[in-house]
């Protein structure tokens, strides 16, 4: 048993993707790169206007004042195909890439399982591409040239199925109680939906698109249906008409399957506008993208995974490109959540030139499933710290958002501000062993804490003027206190950089006031600073 699913005007509909409510409009599709550009498809609005295929742009537009006229897009109907190929690898692994906007399955009893029927398995594949905006017909046959037939002739599922095949062909009753995917002994039934039924030899012979010299030949034979030409045999038909007949027989012919050469979908899920006009303004662009984040998250949510990463690229008109990686923090299929990722970087962005194109490609990830601990510290939506995150730095500036990372000298509050990094896992408690310490060393306990005073340090340093005596400190004026100096220990001298213009060197002292208060002070090459204060 095989599968066709056939989209109907593909290239027409793979420009019309992202702008469905041009589908009710008239619109017809030119090929830009033709030597004459005539139109080659349209939506049937603009054929009730009298417009055709074969027709000049200036001939369809005197026909239809309101036609809007699309030019092809190459890359937007690879992005149809890669849709079609990979919504229809969910369904079943036996694919093959037929045609441009037709793909060819083959069916096995697993793969209708958890269906029911063939008729609900053919319904949810166009249910799935109906929110990607593309309009699939479903041809069910034992062959895949006849399945090809039934798709094109199918309003949406056309089956056609045989039970031990006769040489006469008799319509199915529609009293019959069976189901529409299992047919009486010898009949060859059409079901179209809920319309009536059809049977094989009431197609004509014109729909195979037979050569015209076949076609005169049969007609004058009275040969106008395909079940007429089943009824005469191939070796009759091959050895009064040659191999182009027999080829049209094996096309209609339930014994002649051929194998289809399968396929792999690529695992990339990218979708891809050419801007018809130069974007200046983010207004336009961000409604594109929410449907490219739509599009992606359906894409992703049929096998179950979810967006991990985002690749964005502008095509500009002055020939570059401006691209960004966004890391999702938690992976989710969430638009909103991403879409708003996207929206904050781009409300941001300044361009040296208009845009002319967008492209949006998604890395997918398994969703992860996570208990919390009762004591545990970990974001609970990191997606949301990352969305505040971008929008503080697009306040502050990147170098003012992020988390502090020690730089490795001894120089104080030495730090830099690193990217905030999700992927890390805060390492689970471990108990420091006891080490052996010195009776005489009482700044330890015998559990190993640290036991005595505290340094709380004020960022920045307190300005102050200090007087020195014998090269000590003895006297401090300051914001926090003014008075004598009763006790010191010190100095404590740092340098570093000296090799360099950055180079520094300080000296400290832990003192204690009047009032028994104990300050860290020190001096260096900008002045006196009080540093903090003992708790």
């Amino acid at each position: 048993m095989f599968a066709v699913i056939f989209i109907p005007n593909f290239s027409l509909q793979a420009v019309l993707r992202h702008e469905p409510d041009l589908r009710s409009h008239p619109v017809a599709l030119v090929d830009p790169q033709a030597t004459k550009p005539l139109i080659t498809q349209l939506t049937f609005t603009a054929q009730s206007y009298g417009v055709c295929a074969g027709l000049t742009a200036s001939q369809a537009t005197a026909r239809c004042a309101e036609l809007i006229i699309k030019p092809r897009s190459l890359a937007q109907e690879e992005s149809a195909t890669e849709i079609l190929l990979q919504t229809a690898y969910a369904f079943s692994p036996n694919i093959e890439s037929t045609a441009p906007g037709i793909c060819t399955i083959e069916l096995k009893a697993t793969a209708l399982d958890s269906y029911g029927s063939i008729e609900k398995w053919a319904q949810r594949i166009i249910e799935v591409l109906a929110p990607l905006n593309i309009a699939a017909k479903i041809g069910l046959a034992a062959t895949p040239e006849l399945a090809l037939l039934a798709a094109h002739t199918a309003d949406s599922i056309l089956s056609l199925s045989q039970k031990h095949p006769t040489s006469n062909i008799q319509r199915r009753t529609s009293n019959s109680s069976e189901s529409a995917s299992s047919l009486n002994v010898g009949c060859w039934t059409f079901d179209v939906g809920c319309s009536p039924k059809k049977d094989l030899e009431s197609f004509p012979i014109s729909a195979l698109e037979p050569s015209s010299e076949i076609l005169n030949i049969l007609s004058r034979w009275g040969i106008q249906t395909v079940g007429a030409l089943l009824a005469l045999g191939k070796d009759s038909v091959t050895e009064r008409l040659g191999p182009e007949a027999a080829a049209l027989f094996n096309r209609v012919s339930p014994d002649s399957p051929r194998p289809l050469k399968l396929v792999i979908p690529n695992e990339e899920f990218s979708e891809y506008l050419e801007f018809e006009n130069e974007i200046e303004t983010v207004e336009p662009l961000l409604f594109v993208l929410r449907r490219f984040v739509e599009q992606l998250s359906r894409r992703l949510e049929l096998i179950y995974l979810v967006i991990a990463e985002f690749h964005l690229q502008l095509g500009l008109s002055s020939g570059t490109k401006h691209e960004r990686v966004f890391k999702i923090p938690a992976p989710t299929g969430n638009i909103d959540v991403l879409f708003r990722m996207l929206q904050t970087h781009l409300e941001t962005v300044r361009t040296d030139a208009s845009i002319t194109s967008l492209r949006l490609a998604a890395e997918p990830a398994k969703p992860e499933a996570k208990q919390f601990g009762l004591f545990e510290s970990s974001l609970r939506d990191p997606n949301q710290f990352a969305e505040t995150a971008a929008r503080l730095t697009a306040l502050v500036g990147s170098e003012n958002v992020g988390k502090p990372e020690l730089i490795p000298t001894h120089k104080p509050d030495s730090f830099r501000i690193a990217v905030a990094s999700f992927n890390d896992q805060t390492p689970s408690a471990e108990k420091i062993p006891d080490a052996p310490v010195d009776s005489c060393d009482v700044r330890y306990s015998q559990t190993s804490e640290k036991i005595g005073l505290s340094l709380r340090r004020f960022r920045p340093p307190r300005p102050s003027h200090i007087e020195f005596r014998d090269h000590k400190p003895a006297l401090l004026r300051s914001d926090i206190f003014i008075g004598p100096i009763v006790e010191t220990r010190g100095p404590f001298f740092s340098s570093g950089n000296w090799w360099d213009s950055g180079q520094w060197a300080r000296e400290e002292w832990d003192v204690e006031t009047s009032d028994g208060s104990l300050f860290r002070i020190f001096r260096s090459s900008e002045g006196c600073f009080v540093e903090g204060i003992y708790d």
